[in-house]
């Protein structure tokens, strides 16, 4: 072929491809109604479908910004106390010299963590109070890959009173000047020379931190205060559980195999005495995994992944079963261009054309959404997601969500309306095929099937957390604040409650070593009584309090008494209800020997169980003393006198600590805290639900307008026979009924499963109830009726005369 016929052939393709969008252009203005709800339809369910594919791609990104994540693990401490299996995410210090033993570990490195710590300048001009600092060894950089901006792997830590901070901590405190080279106070009178600076840690990193110190320093602080008991140093210490430890592993290691070895080690170096087992988790995975197995954060995952496939898809269907139903109106259109000359391809490309110019439409007006409203779901769900238009990761999920719900929507509408026989069509003998029509009911099942299944879930979920909000606790959690104190003012507690106490506004004042009354965590099981039996394990929980914490966090006694407030104290225990039937002990408590990290001591009293861990887990065993530090000052006021105490409270801060920040915290936001995923998990089925039932609801309006205009004589008929407007209604009305109901049934049973494993994570639950199903069910048939009944009406209102005569 020559040049010339080549570029007469491009300009022939050229014209046709014109041709086909120019006359996809005229169809689409000449039905706008059937135009609008299909855009809109597929608007709403790409931009939201999008969302939520960028939200289950940042979820599942975490912590693979290291070269080598796939190597790195986590480790973590199994056994059996109490009568249970527990899990410990730390594991004790001597497990990095262990290491040297075993030949899979190329690096191990351990940190430990501490929260709501003052930073400032060296001239004390600058403070900061709540930030989250860590200890690290110096081979942390040799496993993860943190970005420098200042200062280099080799000088982390040039000696133990060095620290590297991030971007945000070092502009805080600096300004624009360099931060190297300067020293930060921390720890009263302790002062470190920041050596490097770290980009601020990414938000899909597990670890966030403002500041890096030196393993060396806490293991020097470790030494100077005593150590734990025999063990004086952390190298040495096997009992306390305070790391958490990763571990860098040869390429082809196999982790089952390195864990065993390190739990054979430890239980050597105890001498035979440890049920410890400990295990290894990779890096990627512990985001999404507990490392007791617990998947609900990857089921989670899962399920908004699948519940964006179920709006692309529902977004879909709406095009399939609206261009079906319009089939029949242009089964002469088809049937003319087929006689004078179209064939079968072309016809094919030509309604291809009206899908794709349709679908740029709506995709065009999915991204102004998602740009309008990214604001307000990165804040419901508690990310900071941004859609960029120039990002590969963002293009992975757009290319992906377009394209499948474009092929979707295209092909079998295309292959339906180019099936005509043009003959027949003409004499207008064509008929919906019955085929096509079980089809399209079909589909309808499904979108309502996803919405009912959402609905229900909301449902669910609003109730559980209801449940949890209203639970009573055991102690009153309102009008409580709670304020860390920095030593030099926790050197004169006894005269701050003192004063506070004769403030207007404050009930109540007390102290303790319990930073969340919701979240105690300091376990033991080096807990001693008469009677204890000799394979006895039991873990239970510690807490340093005064005379004032029961009565100010109103807990009630199950026998016994308060401690006194006198130094008798030292030699008496509190336990709660769970503790004390655990340990097997038989009634009266009050006066039984028992023995705590080797303090012995008496029982004085027993509180009544309440919930000092997340209602995700059962009540363990808890005992109180006095004998250790307090530094968590705990004020009960009343709601219109909170402000006063706060500030009360701040005028001692100030006369003891100075220019030290001060900060204070709610225990009901405390605990509020502990569920926000959950609450946001809520509020986004909320929003999900609203809009894959509004996208099921436009389709659903779209082939009742259908439905009235292609049975406008028959109704016409009826009229003129006496038909009602009631009758028509229920005419038009029962067989779209009768597909929600069908989607009811469904759904119900695939809800109820779903949910009741989402309840299994809590020890504390609602029981799913038969009218949770019968009030959504009739929620959703009256939406159905609501959306069907304004064309069904406006079609049995018609003039019968009207209706007939265009017919």
């Amino acid at each position: 072929m020559s040049v010339g016929s080549n570029n007469e052939q491009q300009l022939t393709n050229n014209e046709m491809l014109k041709s086909y969008f120019k006359t996809a252009w005229r169809n689409l203005k000449g039905a706008k109604f059937y135009s609008l709800v299909n855009i809109s339809g597929l608007a709403v369910g790409l931009a939201t479908g999008i969302m939520l594919l960028l939200w289950v791609q940042h979820e599942r990104s975490y912590d693979k910004m290291h070269q080598q994540y796939s190597n790195i693990y986590q480790f973590s401490a199994h056994l059996t106390a109490n009568g249970s299996d527990m899990t410990w995410t730390k594991v004790p210090g001597p497990l990095s010299i262990m290491a040297k033993s075993i030949p899979a570990v190329k690096s191990i490195t351990r940190i430990t963590e501490e929260w709501d710590q003052n930073l400032s300048t060296n001239d004390h001009s600058k403070a900061m109070d709540g930030n989250h600092i860590a200890y690290v060894d110096t081979s942390f950089f040799t496993l993860f890959d943190f970005q420098l901006l200042a200062g280099s792997p080799s000088d982390l830590f040039q000696n133990s009173n060095s620290v590297f901070i991030t971007q945000t901590t070092a502009q805080k405190l600096f300004g624009k000047s360099n931060p190297v080279g300067q020293v930060i106070g921390f720890k009263g009178p302790m002062r470190f020379t920041v050596t490097g600076v770290l980009a601020d840690f990414p938000e899909t990193s597990t670890l966030q931190f403002d500041a890096l110190f030196p393993m060396d320093f806490y293991a020097q602080q470790f030494t100077a205060s005593g150590g734990n008991y025999s063990w004086k140093t952390i190298d040495s210490d096997l009992g306390s559980y305070a790391f958490n430890t990763f571990v860098l592993l040869a390429p082809n290691a196999d982790p089952q195999q390195v864990a065993q070895a390190f739990s054979s080690v430890y239980k050597t170096a105890r001498k035979g005495d440890s049920k410890t087992q400990f295990q290894l988790q990779n890096l990627a995975d512990i985001h999404l995994i507990g490392a007791d197995g617990n998947a609900s954060a990857l089921q989670m995952v899962q399920i908004f992944m699948l519940v964006a496939i179920a709006l692309l898809l529902i977004a879909s269907i709406n095009y399939i079963n609206l261009s079906t139903a319009r089939s029949l109106f242009r089964a002469k259109e088809v049937s003319v261009r087929k006689i004078i000359g179209a064939n079968k391809g072309q016809l094919f490309f030509q309604f291809i054309s009206e899908t794709t110019l349709l679908f740029c439409i709506a995709t065009i007006i999915a991204f102004g959404l998602i740009y309008l409203f990214m604001p307000l779901y990165n804040e419901l769900s508690g990310k900071t997601l941004r859609f960029a238009l120039f990002s590969a990761s963002v293009w992975k999920v757009i290319g992906g969500a377009t394209v499948g719900t474009l092929l979707l929507s295209s092909i079998y509408p295309a292959l339906l309306l180019t099936s005509f026989k043009p003959i027949a069509a003409i004499k207008g003998k064509v008929t919906s095929n019955m085929g096509i029509t079980i089809f399209r009911k079909t589909l309808v099942v499904f979108q309502f099937t996803v919405s009912v299944i959402l609905m229900i879930s909301t449902f669910v979920i609003s109730n559980q957390m209801a449940f949890i909000r209203n639970k009573n606790l055991g102690y009153d959690k309102s009008y409580v604040f709670s304020v860390p104190l920095v030593q030099e003012v926790a050197d004169h507690l006894d005269a701050i409650k003192a004063d506070l106490s004769k403030q207007q506004g404050i009930l109540q004042v007390a102290s303790s070593d319990i930073y969340n009354i919701s979240s105690i965590n300091n376990t033991t099981s080096d807990l001693e009584w008469m009677g204890k039996p000799a394979n006895s394990t039991l873990m239970i929980t510690g807490a340093s309090i005064d005379e004032n914490f029961i009565p100010t966090m109103k807990m009630q006694f199950l026998e016994g008494q308060n401690f006194s407030g006198t130094p008798a104290d030292s030699g008496y225990y509190i336990l709660n209800e769970k503790a004390v039937h655990e340990m097997g002990l038989k009634p009266p408590y009050v006066g039984q020997e028992i023995s705590l990290h080797e303090q012995k001591g008496t029982i004085i009293g027993v509180v009544k169980d309440f919930n000092f861990q997340s209602l995700k887990t059962a009540i363990t065993p808890l005992i109180f003393y006095t004998w250790s530090n307090r530094n968590i000052l705990h004020v009960r006021t009343t709601g219109k006198d909170a402000q006063k105490a706060i500030t009360a409270v701040a005028e001692q801060h100030k006369r003891y600590g100075g220019n030290t920040p001060y900060s204070y915290y709610f225990v009901d936001k405390q605990f509020e805290a502990l569920y926000a995923s959950d609450q946001r998990t809520g509020t986004l089925f909320n929003l999900f639900s609203a809009i894959v039932l509004f996208i099921s609801c436009l389709g659903l309006f779209g082939l009742a307008t259908y439905t009235a205009q292609v049975r406008t004589k028959e109704i016409g008929v009826r009229k003129v026979l006496g038909a009602t407007v009631m009758h028509i209604l229920q005419m038009l009305s029962q067989d779209f009924v009768k597909l929600i109901i069908l989607a009811i049934l469904i759904a119900s049973p695939i809800a109820w499963w779903a949910m009741n494993n989402w309840l299994d994570d809590f020890v504390f639950r609602i029981e799913i109830k038969w009218w949770m199903f019968v009030w959504v069910a009739l929620m959703a048939i009256a939406i159905a009726l609501l959306t069907i009944s304004f064309q069904a009406v406006k079609a049995a209102l018609a003039n019968p005369i009207k209706s007939l005569r265009d017919e």
